[in-house]
């Protein structure tokens, strides 16, 4: 199986004038039938070994997005999609699933979903 592309941007369309923030990256696995995403490293950069390691290039993977079938290119948008709710200017990732005919939608936020932990 041969890998796919790899592709960098930012969780939101405003992160990219922010030179001091390091990208995501996407990484279509093509005949791996998987896209996986990847975050900045921030945890144990320095762990005392005086390492020459390049500490911005330390990843972690974040998710593993099992299509089933072939990977094509990702696309990346900062555009709403569709009428639904969402957190505006965060990026929309759209992954092919060549063999099952679709393309799956994933769009970052915020993180806060509204809701009132409180009541729990």
């Amino acid at each position: 199986g041969a890998p796919g592309f790899v592709y960098t941007f930012h969780a939101t369309d405003d992160d990219e004038s922010n030179k001091n923030r390091r990208p995501l990256i996407a990484v279509a696995g093509d005949c791996a039938e998987s896209a996986y995403l990847f975050r900045p490293n921030n945890d144990g950069l320095y762990d005392g070994s005086h390492s020459t390691m390049d500490l911005s290039a330390s990843y972690k993977l974040m998710v593993e997005i099992k299509c089933g079938a072939t990977v094509g290119s990702i696309g990346v948008g900062y555009d709403e999609f569709l009428a639904v709710e969402q957190d505006s200017g965060y990026a929309k990732l759209y992954i092919p699933c060549f063999e099952k005919d679709k393309i799956l939608v994933f769009a970052l936020g915020s993180g806060d979903d509204g809701y009132d932990d409180d009541d729990w």
